[in-house]
């Protein structure tokens, strides 16, 4: 008998036209390093006395249903900006082909919900999780190794089959970042000596819990969008210390880059820095690490702005 492996897992997605019913049609296969995203059904105990003739407990019971997680996937070309419409909504396309150029803006009113289906062909079985909304992001940067970015992930069900929903899917090209094509600029320029970098983007979502027959949440509700990270870096000048100690606010790109007509840049518009402390931990370099949090910005209209350039229309994302 087969067992299933990750190696033959497959993620399947499509955006939902109604909150929680899974498309028809064919859906889209992505690709992705991990993904815990499922239902759990915790039980609870039932402390009742007087149900048998000892100490020993009653039944337990099973409580509400619960379907979140986290899918840790790619940065490439293409698939990032599906996971991005999750997490910030249709973006505007402009441009002409085949340099297109999508940007995703933070703070939109209501979020799109898709359908992501979890297969595992050798059971064979298929987790088809419906009504998932994309609550967080987070990016870390550094001068080797792949890019990858976590998004954690709330659905308001999990169905299970024993064959796939996803149709015929369809995939594109993919072509993935590094992070060597890394770079951090602030106000415009280089921002030189980093030796890493942290960036974590909240939608807040709520879930709504109501009474219901079948237990799942009713759905699935954003609330205060934030931004914030880290940056560290060689203690070299003092031009963040400087904006720390005076309080006042720069805009900060974190992008990655393979040319003029591909690239992927987070532009966070008003950006505070926490003031950090200079240690010195021994005869070699001194290091600061400085937290930032980024505010909405009136001129950009937003905080942040997400620019996705590849060769892809805009239809892919609509």
């Amino acid at each position: 008998m087969p067992r299933a492996i990750g190696a033959n897992c497959r993620l399947l997605m499509i955006p939902e036209a109604t909150y929680g019913t899974a498309p028809a049609g064919d859906w889209r296969r992505l690709p992705f390093l991990s993904c815990d995203l499922g239902a759990e059904q915790p039980l609870l105990d039932a402390d009742v006395i007087g149900v048998g003739s000892s100490r020993d407990p009653a039944a337990p019971f099973l409580d509400t249903v619960t379907v979140q997680g986290q899918a840790v996937v790619p940065v490439d070309l293409v698939n990032i900006g599906h996971w991005l419409r999750l997490l910030l909504g249709v973006p505007t396309t402009t441009g002409t082909s085949p340099n297109f150029v999508h940007s995703f803006g933070s703070g939109a009113a209501a979020l799109p919900s898709n359908s992501i289906e979890i297969g595992y062909p050798d059971v064979p079985s298929y987790d088809l999780c419906t009504g998932v909304r994309a609550d967080t992001l987070e990016l870390d940067f550094s001068p080797t190794g792949p890019a990858t970015a976590t998004i954690g992930l709330m659905g308001q069900g999990s169905t299970r089959g024993a064959s796939s929903a996803g149709g015929t899917p369809t995939s594109a090209a993919y072509t993935a970042f590094n992070k060597a094509q890394g770079s951090i600029n602030r106000s415009g320029s280089a921002l030189a000596q980093v030796t890493g970098a942290k960036l974590s983007f909240t939608n807040s979502v709520e879930t709504v819990r109501t009474i219901r027959a079948d237990r799942k949440i009713e759905g699935a509700d954003p609330g205060i969008c934030r931004a914030t990270g880290q940056v560290t870096v060689r203690f070299a000048d003092t031009t963040l210390l400087t904006q720390a100690q005076n309080g006042s606010s720069a805009d900060f790109a974190f992008a990655y880059t393979i040319d003029a007509n591909r690239s992927l840049t987070f532009t966070l518009h008003e950006v505070y820095l926490a003031l950090a402390k200079t240690p010195i931990e021994g005869p070699g370099g001194i290091e600061a690490a400085f937290d930032f949090r980024a505010a909405y910005n009136a001129t950009a209209g937003c905080m942040m702005t997400v620019a996705l350039k590849n060769q892809t229309a805009g239809t892919e994302y609509a």
